[in-house]
């Protein structure tokens, strides 16, 4: 079968080129799709506020959840208040939170990142109540290094302010093998318990041996 008048070539042609461009451009949005590497970034269900070298501090602890180790990690948390402007009128405003360790250099399974509630914390003075009273969102943004894919991965998280746990602190995820190897179980990484006396968390806890087993 083929065209056998002029108007028959002109409608086979204009089939031609729209079929080619359609699968051109269907094939091009499947491999974006399924190739676009995912961060795999497992966070906490709840930040908390514990209390941390005397001081309260707002903790959110975040794992890697890939196969492959990731480097580079630089991580942002940032909280949306609500306030009242001058002719008093509600305003939202975002405001960074300045971050103890805001960046490390190997990031094999687990981070937590942690803001003092000092004089300089847009939080300072916050407790649960004034937390949801202010609508306070916090919000934190991840980018790593994946030296498997050659890429940067991200990622995003935010919490509302009935999320944050004030008076408690999470469970360590580490514990040792029978041999002595230090084993980070993930399935823990939001795990929680009463905030009592002293507790040393650290902001990244893993530097000591890189060749831990999950």
């Amino acid at each position: 079968m083929y065209p056998a008048t002029p108007y028959g070539h002109a409608i086979a042609a204009t089939e031609i080129v729209c079929g080619i461009a359609f699968t051109a451009i269907l094939t091009g949005l499947t491999f974006v799709r399924f190739s676009r590497p995912r961060a795999k970034l497992l966070f906490a269900s709840n930040p908390v506020v514990a209390m941390h070298k005397g001081k309260p501090t707002l903790m959110l602890r975040l794992g890697n959840g890939r196969a492959s180790m990731l480097m580079d990690g630089v991580a942002k948390l940032s909280v949306l208040l609500s306030e009242k402007i001058a002719e008093g009128k509600p305003f939202r405003r975002a405001q960074e939170l300045r971050l103890e360790r805001a960046r490390i250099p190997v990031f094999p399974h687990y981070w937590t990142l942690m803001h003092v509630l000092d004089e300089r914390s847009p939080l300072h003075g916050y407790d649960a109540a004034r937390m949801i009273e202010a609508r306070a969102l916090v919000f934190v943004t991840v980018g790593a290094h994946d030296p498997t894919l050659a890429t940067v991965v991200h990622d995003i998280r935010s919490y509302r302010p009935e999320d944050i746990r004030f008076g408690m602190r999470y469970r360590d995820v580490v514990t040792f093998a029978e041999d002595g190897t230090m084993v980070a179980d993930m399935s823990r990484i939001g795990e929680l318990e009463p905030d009592v006396g002293e507790h040393q968390e650290s902001g990244w806890t893993e530097s000591e041996d890189l060749e831990q087993t999950r």
